[in-house]
Parts: structure tokens; sequence; C-alpha cells
């Protein structure tokens, strides 16, 4: 689910274009959507829910850092 994540916050933030950062901050967010589940009783704090976020949120981050995507991203800007 968080892997467009990983393709669209390196793209709009370019803070986030270096690997500590995005997973810094990626979890933190996620950290405060299990809490916000928690507190609100909608779910769980489950941290497999963490783990395979994350997992996803990094395969995004690595998809956006192939130079495929990255050529594409030239395309789109130029035009």
């Amino acid at each position: 689910m968080f892997l467009p994540m990983g393709i669209y916050l390196p793209y709009f933030f370019s803070r986030l274009n270096k690997i500590s950062m995005f997973s810094i901050s990626m979890v933190m967010v996620l950290f405060v959507i299990e809490v916000m589940q928690l507190v609100m009783r909608r779910g769980s704090f489950d941290i497999d829910d963490f783990i395979l976020n994350m997992c996803g949120a990094l395969i995004g981050f690595a998809m956006w850092k192939t130079k495929t995507v990255q050529k594409m991203n030239l395309k789109f800007l130029v035009k």
C-alpha cells in the first residue's frame, strides 16, 4: 500500500532523495498511523503491518532510483 509513497515523496520533496531521510520520514509516518489505529480502536498496533508497509515504501523508493524512471522523469519535466 505504501509503494506509491516511495515514488511520490522523493518526487515532490527533494530532501527525501536520500535513503536515510526517506527511511526516517517513513518510520515516523507509519508510527503515527499505527498509533492512530490503536487510539481510535480501528485496528491494532501490529508490527507486521509496520514492517510490510516499510518494505513496500522501500521498494517504491528503489524503483524511483532506477535509471529508467529517472530518464522518464527528465523527459516529463522537459516537455
